[in-house]
């Protein structure tokens, strides 16, 4: 039993002996791979070393900044220089026609459409006839001229007659005073029926032409009452026509003058005037910049959008410029006013907030500077305090240089 006791007691330290040996093996192999592990990582550390060399100045005063030549290269410096800051607002519109230059043309009495003269897009002028209607009111009113025409001729000859019977002592007084009477009111129905021959647009050229040949059966001529362009042509001959029944026959409009229509919020109702000056802008035409004046703002809110609409009025005498078009517009709010200007790149956002840029006399030695800044406006930040034109700055990598600083402060 003694014996079987010393066996096992053998066997145990043996196997305790030979997990100690390869304990010591394996802590051998732990230790080469750590240090195989530090070598590479020695070599890919000192191998972006040599790629991104990152040369970290000294320390240097407060708020200055020294830095080698060849970090040097990769700074622009230059001048502080000005730019004509305005505020502005941007909002989003459509191009659409003038409507105070935009007529809808309608035939004044119920007729039918006889003759079509123009055609859509066509320039037309100013009185021009552009369709004639069929009306009987027109026929009635030409009927009424011939007939008080025809009286009115006779009574001037029966007055003739009488006012030299009258001379002869034929015919008493009263009896010339009753031809008088009847002469002025022929002549007064004949200048009403001419007048309504005017209120159905007919010229006094077209009016002798229907005395001439007692015509009765006239047209309607419907005339442009501005210059413009068929813009829209809804009418085609026999077509029954009536006041104001839409559609309109023709639809006339300057299209040298457009107008953008824009909706802006509620809360911006305060920046917005009439005359304020409106530059827009479309898809179409990207490097363009079509300049106008806003003439119309609205008088009340759209109870629906909250939001207000305005009009601006564009020149477009090259017709570049089409109805629908979807618009950008920029309204300037304020006039023009000089301050310094900075790229944005050559400010810092310190972590208080504030902006910083660097100063600078020869690209090497900064000195940080606190400035008070205000709008962006091409690229270009207005600087409102802390800086005078002339000055020379970091007009690039003004974070990089923050950078640096922070590396040894």
């Amino acid at each position: 039993m003694t014996e079987l006791k010393n066996k096992s007691s053998d066997l145990q330290s043996a196997n305790r002996d030979q997990l100690v040996s390869k304990m010591k093996e394996n802590k051998k192999y732990i230790l080469i791979l750590v240090g195989v592990l530090i070598l590479v990582a020695i070599f890919f550390f000192v191998d972006f070393k040599k790629n991104d060399v990152i040369e970290v100045p000294v320390a240097s005063p407060e708020n200055t900044l020294k830095i080698s030549d060849e970090q040097a290269k990769q700074i622009k410096w230059g001048p502080v220089k000005t730019y004509d800051f305005q505020e502005r607002k941007e909002a989003v519109g459509i191009i659409d026609f003038d409507r105070n230059k935009t007529a809808e043309i309608y035939s004044p009495y119920q007729g039918r459409i006889n003759r079509v003269l123009v055609n859509a897009s066509e320039d037309v002028k100013k009185g021009q006839v552009l369709y004639t209607v069929v009306s009987p009111d027109a026929a009635q009113a030409s009927a009424s001229l011939l007939s008080t025409a025809g009286v009115l001729k006779t009574s001037n000859e029966t007055l003739k007659r009488a006012k030299e019977l009258y001379e002869f002592k034929s015919i008493s007084q009263k009896e010339l005073e009753l031809n008088v009477s009847d002469q002025q009111t022929a002549e007064a129905n004949y200048i009403a029926a001419k007048k309504t021959m005017y209120l159905f647009g007919f010229t006094d050229s077209e009016i002798e032409e229907v005395l001439k040949g007692r015509k009765v059966d006239v047209e309607l001529n419907i005339r442009s009452p501005i210059n413009g362009r068929v813009i829209t042509k809804n009418a085609a001959p026999g077509q029954l026509v009536q006041p104001g029944v839409a559609p309109a026959p023709f639809v006339i409009s300057d299209i040298n003058k457009l107008w953008m229509v824009a909706n802006v919020p509620e809360s911006e109702v305060p920046y917005y005037r009439i005359g304020q000056n409106v530059i827009v802008n479309v898809q179409a035409y990207k490097d363009r910049l079509f300049p106008g004046k806003i003439v119309y703002v609205g008088d009340s809110i759209d109870p629906v959008t909250r939001r207000l609409t305005i009009y601006a009025a564009l020149d477009d005498k090259d017709h570049e410029l089409k109805p629908q078009m979807l618009a950008g517009f920029t309204i300037e709010l304020t006039k023009p006013e000089t301050w310094p200007a900075v790229p944005l790149q050559a400010l810092v956002r310190e972590n208080n907030g504030l902006r910083s840029v660097w100063v600078t006399n020869n690209g090497t030695d900064f000195k940080r500077r606190l400035v008070r800044i205000g709008i962006l406006q091409a690229d270009l930040v207005q600087i409102l305090d802390g800086l005078e034109p002339g000055e020379t700055i970091a007009l690039n990598k003004a974070l990089f240089l923050s950078n640096l600083y922070s590396v040894t402060h």
